[in-house]
């Protein structure tokens, strides 16, 4: 018991300094772009939208590199899975979210189209019957190359947003890049613990990596998305909270995905069907519901977040029933 104790103690220490490590690389980042005079837009949908994805990157990259591809794949998925139904489920509690033309007819199909790519690249016994389910490094070149995509089309949709307006950063440089280094730092030793400890507590307890990454390491690694979009939510800043899940979802599998399988191909054995129909689900849910009411409102996102609860319960059952 008091080895259990001190893993989840070292579960939770990892998760912190992983969270205050990706705040402290967003804040200092952003100081710097302002420093150089980039504009707020530019930085909001690059600096930004990276930052928040840095958790999962991190966890993702660190369970790769210890050969746990199931944790690093159901870290991905669990946080999209997360951010698509609960996070934005919790939003519409606050506000009624309305859909705009944009997020309408590219965002969400945007975020459909690269889970389901995902999914075409991920399972090729179940797909194609042959070889392995694996995101090979060629795979990992095709997710990297729609990722250069997706960063072209944000530097174009930022600059046609930009108002020319540089908020000027008196900090001096040398204190930004001091900054960044501790933030680094935190994300590293903080992934490290995280893994180590949650590969533990899966291996002692019996429980698959899979599900150990789509539970406490998706929830946990979804806490700046969670945290930017309830604020955003309710301070009226509506395309944020929306735009901030769809954008982390796309970072998540094209960049995160894909450098971390550039590295090292991740192999995955025990993701079931449930997992990727709620993968590719949510999103889908999303757009369904934007296509028929423009907007996401109180009861949807009670129906998003029952959604979510059941798909936790059928986890929790398999784990208690094994």
């Amino acid at each position: 018991m008091s080895i259990y104790l001190y893993d989840i103690f070292k579960v939770i220490l990892g998760l912190c300094m992983i969270l205050k490590g990706a705040d402290v690389m967003v804040e200092s980042s952003s100081a710097l772009a302002r420093k150089f005079a980039i504009s707020e837009a530019v930085i909001g949908l690059t600096v930004v939208a990276f930052g928040t994805s840095l958790p999962e990157f991190v966890v993702s990259f660190f369970s790769a590199l210890r050969g746990s591809g199931d944790m690093s794949v159901g870290n991905i998925m669990g946080s999209n899975i997360f951010n698509a139904l609960c996070i934005l489920g919790a939003s519409a509690l606050f506000v009624v979210i309305p859909v705009g033309r944009r997020a309408l007819k590219i965002d969400i199909p945007l975020s459909l189209l690269v889970a389901v790519l995902c999914c075409l690249l991920c399972f090729d016994v179940v797909l194609w019957n042959k070889g392995e389910n694996m995101i090979s490094r060629w795979d990992a070149l095709i997710l990297m190359f729609f990722f250069g995509l997706f960063l072209c089309y944000t530097f174009r949709l930022a600059y046609r947003k930009d108002t020319g307006v540089i908020v000027e950063e008196s900090t001096p440089v040398f204190l930004i890049l001091l900054k960044i280094a501790f933030g680094i730092a935190l994300l590293v030793f903080g992934g490290n613990i995280l893994i180590s400890s949650a590969s533990n507590i899966a291996l002692n307890l019996g429980i698959s990596e899979a599900v150990i990454g789509l539970t406490i390491l998706a929830g946990g690694t979804s806490a700046p998305e969670f945290a930017t979009s309830i604020v955003a939510a309710r301070k009226g800043q509506i395309e944020m909270a929306i735009g901030n899940v769809i954008g982390s979802n796309v970072f998540n599998v094209l960049f995160v995905l894909g450098s971390t399988a550039l590295i090292r191909p991740i192999y995955v054995t025990e993701m079931r069907p449930l997992d990727v129909v709620l993968f590719v689900g949510g999103p889908l849910l999303l757009w369904i519901f934007a296509l028929c009411f423009r907007r996401i409102t109180r009861w949807m996102g009670i129906v998003m977040i029952a959604v979510y609860v059941a798909y936790l319960a059928m986890l929790v059952r398999e784990v208690t029933s094994a």
